[in-house]
């Protein structure tokens, strides 16, 4: 969703002197357009003036694009903005053909600009806005805007069109009170703003009319404000509480209240904990206490709420096993998932200012990413990347957070040693294209299945494996999605139904009852409670929820002949064990849960 471009185009939209002057539109390009293409499209609209919004992973394309552009129509003027422009913008000036760059939030620069240009004036001494060929000072003031419900929203004004989106990026407010020196977030605005509840609910209820899916809060503490957050929270269990929203917290302002609110929404979290190393922490202006860090995760786990941790690795004065201990201590909090990333010295940053101090060798153009620094080597960088991918396969794309545990604890092992372990593993090794699900939860088993023989604990692996098998079949019908095609509420014997796509078979050793006291018993005391007792289960996706069905030998099988290819009347035929009138009712229910729904 191009919010930036819709933010500006609301604002230019809402002066009657440029509406009534201009039209101003805006175009959505990906990654992997090439610059031909995205110039092509533009230059099909016969512009007067383009606009770019710049960041680290388009920059090099916009700038071949603006190139192209150019070449062909050197009287269109080419501006700039965004995180580009606004870390960089003498740099950014001089890499590409831009007539100027607007450093900072653009509305009311680039309403100035277009305004002064409309009369014929000059525009170079407007705030935040950096002309082609002239001698500036990076210092040059940003223009942030200080009262942002003078912002026209871009979802009420209808410029942003929810509908053609698969996800809303939602802006709660702008700035932040920190001032983590990796970051430029809070650098050179004046503090946090924030839109009023008001217009917030408005928006929110257009979300909810349009059937908006899935919405990305953009503030980067979203909770920083405790009594604003827990207003927002109470507005979308009431007005939206089936929509999914994904927040950015910080530990130290949730509290027992907050972590029931999250949980009574449909909602995960992100969070950052980069370290857990005081020191290295301290080097980028950030703290943590570990006790009383892992005391707020435990009230998410608690309260059931979904979240995920951010690790960084080559931050200054961090080495491999400092970055590991972090990685152990991370994954001890049993996140849903863990997202590791190298560090990037980023342009308009505290830390590029002191990068020299630090002596950090890093790319100078994007990514931006470390190369290598006295305690994190090429070949340490190297490695924390292999340990990263090992645990994105194995506990991210593996849905591995609600068992892994279990695991380290029956082995008495690390967490880091255990990866380290599965990036040796021959399976693992072969991995060459992205992997299904089923086939990371078979690699899965297979791996410890060989640890627990290495451990001499292969008696427990059938338990073992029987949960693997489960919560990789939760993983698959969870990102398989439900159904979401046109439910028939009538059937008769011509009817021929399908398996829904989130619906998965399984076979089990023991009981499914059972297996769940693993985790509150230890797999050895699991042995000693429970006996081996063949269950069939269905896991299937319901709307969203994710639930296992236990049936019998006859009743799962039935299901697997929903093929799509017979009708109703040929699998009574085929299945006269069973009572007409429980095949009915069983076909009723699967139907209703949309275990299976009619073609």
């Amino acid at each position: 969703m191009p919010l930036a471009a819709g933010l500006l185009k609301a604002q230019l939209d809402s002066i009657p002197e440029i509406k009534n002057t201009i039209e101003t539109s805006f175009m959505d390009f990906y990654i992997g357009n090439t610059a031909e293409t995205i110039a092509a499209d533009i230059i099909n609209k016969s512009p007067d003036m383009i606009g770019f919004s710049t960041y680290l992973w388009n920059r090099k394309v916009t700038e071949e694009t603006c190139r192209i552009i150019k070449n062909r129509f050197p009287g269109i003027l080419i501006f700039a903005g965004g995180a580009e422009a606004t870390a960089l913008p003498e740099n950014l000036l001089s890499s590409a053909p831009f007539d100027f760059v607007i450093k900072g939030e653009g509305e009311l620069a680039l309403t100035e600009v277009i305004g002064k240009i409309l009369k014929n004036k000059p525009y170079n001494d407007s705030a935040g806005v950096f002309v082609k060929d002239e001698i500036i000072s990076s210092e040059k003031k940003q223009w942030p805007v200080m009262k942002l419900d003078e912002i026209p929203s871009p979802f009420l004004t209808g410029v942003i069109d929810i509908e053609q989106y698969p996800g809303v990026l939602w802006e709660l407010s702008r700035g932040c009170p920190f001032k983590c020196s990796f970051c430029f977030e809070s650098r050179g605005v004046a503090g946090v703003r924030q839109f009023s509840l008001e217009r917030l609910q408005k928006e929110l209820e257009l979300f909810e009319s349009k059937k908006a899916n899935q919405v990305f809060v953009l503030d980067p503490t979203f909770n920083r404000d405790a009594n604003r957050a827990k207003k927002i929270l109470r507005m979308i269990q009431k007005i939206a509480p089936l929509m999914h929203f994904t927040f950015e917290v910080r530990t130290e302002f949730l509290d027992e209240e907050m972590a029931e609110l999250f949980a009574m929404i449909n909602c995960s979290l992100q969070i950052g904990l980069q370290s857990a190393i005081p020191e290295v922490l301290c080097n980028v202006n950030r703290k943590i206490d570990p006790d009383k860090y892992s005391d707020k995760i435990s009230l998410l786990n608690s309260a059931g709420v979904i979240f995920g941790l951010d690790l960084i690795y080559g931050l200054p004065g961090d080495t491999i096993d400092g970055f590991k201990h972090s990685l152990n201590y991370a994954l001890t909090l049993q996140p849903n998932h863990l997202d590791i990333f190298p560090l990037a010295v980023l342009p308009g940053t505290s830390l590029y200012d002191e990068a020299s101090s630090f002596n950090m060798n890093y790319l100078r153009e994007a990514p931006y990413t470390l190369i290598s620094s006295p305690g994190f080597t090429e070949q340490d960088m190297t490695t924390a990347e292999s340990l990263k991918n090992s645990c994105n396969i194995f506990y991210n794309q593996g849905g591995a957070a609600g068992w892994m545990f279990m695991i380290l604890e029956t082995l008495d092992i690390d967490p880091s040693d255990f990866l380290e372990s599965f990036m040796e593993y021959p399976a693992y090794k072969k991995i060459t294209a992205e992997p299904s699900r089923e086939e990371i939860t078979e690699i899965q088993a297979s791996f410890v299945n060989m640890l627990f023989k290495k451990y001499n604990k292969l008696k427990l692996f059938p338990v073992m494996e029987d949960i693997i098998m489960f919560h990789g079949a939760v993983n698959r019908s969870l990102y398989a999605g439900p159904y979401t095609g046109v439910r028939k509420k009538s059937f008769d014997e011509n009817t021929i139904f399908k398996i829904s796509s989130g619906t998965v078979f399984l076979t089990l050793k023991y009981y499914f009852d059972d297996l769940m006291t693993v985790g509150e018993f230890t797999l050895e005391e699991f042995l000693d409670q429970y006996h081996p007792e063949k269950t069939y289960i269905t896991v299937y996706n319901s709307g969203g929820e994710i639930k296992p069905l236990i049936t019998d030998k006859n009743f799962h099988k039935l299901l697997q002949m929903f093929t799509g290819n017979l009708p109703l009347k040929e699998i009574l035929k085929n299945n006269s064990s069973i009572s007409r009138k429980d095949i009915i009712e069983f076909v009723e229910h699967a139907a209703a849960e949309t275990i299976i729904f009619s073609v």
